[in-house]
């Protein structure tokens, strides 16, 4: 049984194979695209927190569906708070993600939580910091409620959504599930879900993070700054030197960060207290220091009987000077003869002892110096004479 086997002409196997590698390169470039264009694969959406302050009720005024609520976003909640100002209050991020965009005109934060999955805050007064990549915690405050892009109606439009990799096209709202227990699926209809009330959960104590180039147990003779950075935070805070701070209500309410001059404290060693409340009230009171401040030089050692001595190294001993506030450190020495001479002959003790002196009259000028680097003027505190 023979079998036969049909041989394509010449010219219509070249089309053919011309064909394949048009269809192969027309389906590695459907797939390139289907790369760039498709949703990023997103990975389980993070467990979502309610975005406002731990509690306090707020209540949902706009719901899914109708409104301003009916695009792309639909699935958006329009929080005010039930029991006082709803402008100017702290906003938490909903999970652990960085800034993605900042949008001023309308207040607008977008974080990214990875897997093209995004959540927004929008209408924001203020927001703590608009640097893209700055990284948020889950509850950390964001920002401060406003009416931006809405004027006259405070409140915080929150969405959740997926985007393409870019995270701006095919964006897409998903329906939102609180980690405290609030599910809010599509039920359908307008206004869905409108006039329901939540309260958020705590999650941690506020943090205080100081920055100063002042540094801990040290003098300074001019101004130091001491800056400090509250996470966790949103209730407000109070600041002080030296004093305890009570517990009641903050000096600057919804406050998150600030700064303290170590001048305003006076001479002295000081340390600078600082209690913050985070958004539900709980308190952290943190402190930075102690720090001296010290303007006032030193006095300048006591007068010195003249001194006669033989020719050779002279031992010249003075009484210790005085500072009233961070101490002396130590003398600046010159010998010799000018009335008017200084040296950078450094010794911490009240004496100096002297190379070989030939035969003449030394003067004795002393600086003292203190442990804030002020000096006092140069003394002249008595005199060696050096004899033959």
């Amino acid at each position: 049984m023979s079998s036969t086997r049909t041989t394509l002409p010449c010219c219509s196997a070249c089309a053919t194979r011309r064909a394949l590698r048009a269809a192969s390169w027309l389906l590695a470039l459907f797939l390139g695209c289907a790369s760039v264009l498709l949703p990023a694969r997103a990975h389980a959406a993070p467990s979502l927190i309610l975005p406002t302050p731990p509690g306090e009720q707020w209540k949902i005024i706009q719901g899914y569906g109708c409104g301003t609520h009916n695009a792309w976003d639909r699935y958006s909640l329009d929080f005010v708070q039930v029991d006082g100002p709803t402008y100017n209050a702290p906003v938490r991020a909903a999970a652990g993600g960085e800034i993605w965009a900042w949008e001023g005109s309308s207040g607008t934060i977008i974080l990214n939580h990875g897997g093209g999955f995004f959540t927004m805050y929008t209408h924001l007064a203020r927001a703590v910091e608009t640097q893209r990549g700055r990284y948020y915690e889950a509850g950390e405050t964001l920002g401060f409620v406003g009416d931006r892009g809405s004027p006259g109606v405070p409140h915080l439009h929150f969405t959740a959504f997926t985007a393409n990799r870019d995270g701006w096209s095919g964006k897409q709202s998903i329906p939102l599930r609180f980690a405290e227990g609030y599910d809010f699926p599509e039920i359908g209809g307008c206004n869905q879900h409108g006039g329901d009330v939540v309260q958020a959960a705590s999650l941690q104590d506020p943090q205080v993070q100081f920055r100063s180039e002042a540094q801990p147990g040290r003098w300074y003779r001019s101004d130091q700054r001491v800056e400090f950075v509250i996470t966790w935070g949103g209730g407000g805070m109070s600041q002080a030197w030296n004093a305890e701070l009570p517990a009641d209500t903050p000096m600057f309410p919804r406050v998150v960060d600030g700064y303290a001059q170590l001048a305003e404290a006076g001479e002295g060693m000081h340390t600078l207290q600082v209690r913050a409340w985070g958004p539900d009230g709980r308190q952290t009171l943190a402190s930075y220091g102690p720090i001296g401040y010290d303007v006032t030089p030193p006095a300048a050692p006591a007068p010195i009987a003249e001194l006669r001595v033989a020719q050779g190294s002279v031992v010249v001993p003075w009484q210790t000077a005085t500072d009233g506030l961070s101490g002396v450190a130590g003398y600046r020495v010159y010998i010799g003869a000018d009335a008017a001479g200084t040296a950078e002959w450094f010794t911490q003790e009240p004496f100096v002892k002297t190379d070989p002196l030939a035969p003449g009259r030394y003067l004795v000028r002393v600086q003292t110096l203190d442990n804030a680097g002020n000096t006092s003027s140069w003394t002249t505190i008595g005199s060696v004479v050096v004899e033959p």
